[in-house]
């Protein structure tokens, strides 16, 4: 589906979406526990779609906001992750909670995104892996984990983490993690401890060191999915380039990485305040300006942000993006391409990112979405502001995380035609 906008302001209401971190953790933790556990609010998207498949390889069924956990058996031998990061990074240690083999595939950029950290475990562990095809899938694995002393890098992805951190609590005996490099996107695994405590599971973090004690049994649960603040960052850029818009249904102290988007806006002198009178965030028009900014802990807002620095006044410097490179796309060379071609000024040199902002962005082109559901979004965002129509391709990748987002665009006063 390609997606033609005619540039002008968005402004209403937005009820901003579930978080799709944390659907994918509530139900993860609902299936590893012994019985029904009641989530609600679970997003309805492609991602976490496929770790519900995924997840029902083992038993777990799922009824409306009801999932219940059984005995974690193998029932299937193919896992298909779609196009799903998370969905591969956390199942891959669940999956060698069995002694059967079990074979992980995927689609799109899956098959080629980083898995080299798991590699680096099972051969220390003496865990048998095998990669059936060039590609890192389809993968063969067979269990059991063991329990043990893990050193894992922190600056690649947090998923990793994240996948033993829910892994090992089952195991019989202790475990402990160690980061040998400083931990990059921290808010995400806070989200899957405060998670896994809820559950029933407790994990002791000191410095760079997680403390995992074995025979824990997670425990059924009811509970709500918050909303989410990186879909809710699309629309908060919204309201300052474009119309007033207010976001409902977000968290004010949550704990997701990517509440810092409220604190970025305020120090670009972007204009948002929360009502706690009306419970929702109130975006208003503004005049922005580059600030340095660090995207080690927020690689998710990178494209959007750089869509707010190429309309801000003066110059912002983005630092640490080398994980842009590795998402769903090289969202660096991705987001490079799209600004240049919106007639921004930007360059990059190795993991820097510095535009020069500017009041209106060139019009009347297609752009490429990169099969990248966030490239797709911040082009949209983008394109209130250009002087001509804006054509994206294959705009439909916003399935993977945000399946309305087109509608809720269209709501707000967005002059849209598909094709």
């Amino acid at each position: 589906m390609n997606i033609t906008i005619n540039p002008k302001p968005l402004t209403g209401v937005v009820p901003v979406v579930s978080s799709k971190s944390l659907s994918h953790r509530y139900i993860i933790a609902s299936g590893l526990a012994q019985g029904t556990s009641t989530i609600k609010n679970v997003l309805k998207s492609d991602d976490i779609e496929s770790t519900k498949k995924a997840l029902s390889a083992f038993g777990v069924t799922f009824n409306e906001e009801q999932v219940t956990g059984h005995d974690w058996i193998l029932n299937q031998p193919t896992i298909d992750c779609n196009e799903s990061g998370s969905t591969l990074r956390f199942m891959i240690p669940l999956a060698l909670l069995q002694n059967e083999k079990v074979i992980f595939t995927g689609k799109g950029r899956l098959p080629k995104r980083t898995i080299d950290v798991y590699f680096d475990l099972f051969d220390h562990k003496l865990i048998y892996y095998k990669k059936l095809e060039e590609d890192n899938l389809p993968l063969e694995l067979k269990g059991p984990l063991k329990a043990g002393y893990y050193f894992m890098r922190g600056d690649v992805s947090s998923q990793f983490i994240t996948g033993l951190l829910f892994a090992l609590p089952r195991l019989k005996k202790d475990s402990v993690i160690e980061l040998l490099t400083p931990l990059e996107s921290k808010g995400y695994v806070d989200l899957t401890l405060e998670v896994l405590k809820i559950f029933g599971i407790h994990i002791l973090q000191v410095d760079q060191y997680f403390y995992i004690k074995g025979g824990q049994t997670y425990t059924p649960q009811t509970a709500t999915v918050e909303a989410d603040y990186s879909q809710a960052a699309f629309w908060m850029v919204a309201g300052l380039i474009g119309g007033p818009i207010e976001l409902t249904h977000l968290n004010p102290i949550s704990k997701q990485g990517d509440y810092k988007i409220v604190d970025i806006i305020k120090e670009m002198e972007g204009k948002i305040d929360y009502k706690n009178l009306d419970r929702r965030y109130k975006v208003k028009p503004s005049e922005t300006y580059g600030i340095p900014i660090d995207l080690s802990q927020i690689p998710d807002l990178g494209p959007i942000l750089m869509v707010l620095a190429a309309l801000s006044s003066k110059t912002t410097t983005f630092s640490n993006a080398s994980r842009l490179r590795i998402k769903e796309s090289d969202r660096l060379d991705a987001m490079y391409q799209t600004l240049i071609k919106f007639g921004v000024d930007i360059k990059m040199i190795d993991d820097t990112v510095i535009i020069a902002g500017k009041k209106k962005l060139r019009g009347n082109q297609t752009f490429d979405s990169f099969g990248d559901h966030r490239i797709a979004m911040a082009i949209a965002i983008a394109a209130i502001r250009a002087d001509g129509p804006v054509t994206i391709t294959n705009a439909d990748v916003v399935k993977k995380s945000y399946p309305n987002f087109f509608k809720v665009y269209k709501s707000l006063g967005g002059d849209i035609r598909e094709s």
